[in-house]
């Protein structure tokens, strides 16, 4: 039987819903401990989509991987995502937010500025 995953913010157990909270606000500094496959990749992701989503200019943004190839990724990942998100309902941009960590309330009033981020990063030029 596996163990239960083990969430921690200042050392204290939390639910899933606040680490996620924590872990994918740009404004926070944090470091994530977990071993391969946990999610990481899609938390940095996620983190540097709602830094953009917050007008952080994409020049503005230093993420560290040690290879070339997860640098590839995550600017994969992200460029799909993006992509993705200017396609979807309002309804289901909400819940991409909610799992990224942020507030129903917030998400369901930033919900357009996601749609959007697509077409504003492409008219600036600088796509991820």
């Amino acid at each position: 039987m596996a163990a239960p995953a083990a969430y921690h913010v200042d050392g204290r157990l939390v639910s899933r819903e606040v680490f996620y909270q924590v872990a994918c606000d740009p404004r926070r500094s944090i470091a994530v401990e977990a071993c391969a496959g946990a999610g990481k990749t899609w938390m940095l992701v996620s983190r540097i989509l709602r830094a953009l989503l917050d007008g952080t200019p994409p020049q503005d943004i230093l993420a560290i991987t040690f290879t070339k190839k997860a640098a590839g990724e995550m600017r994969e990942r992200l460029q799909g995502w993006i992509e993705e998100f200017a396609q979807l309902p309002a309804e289901e941009l909400v819940q991409q937010l909610v799992m990224r960590g942020m507030a129903a309330d917030e998400a369901q009033a930033r919900a357009a500025d996601l749609q959007g981020l697509h077409q504003r990063l492409m008219a600036q030029g600088r796509p991820v």
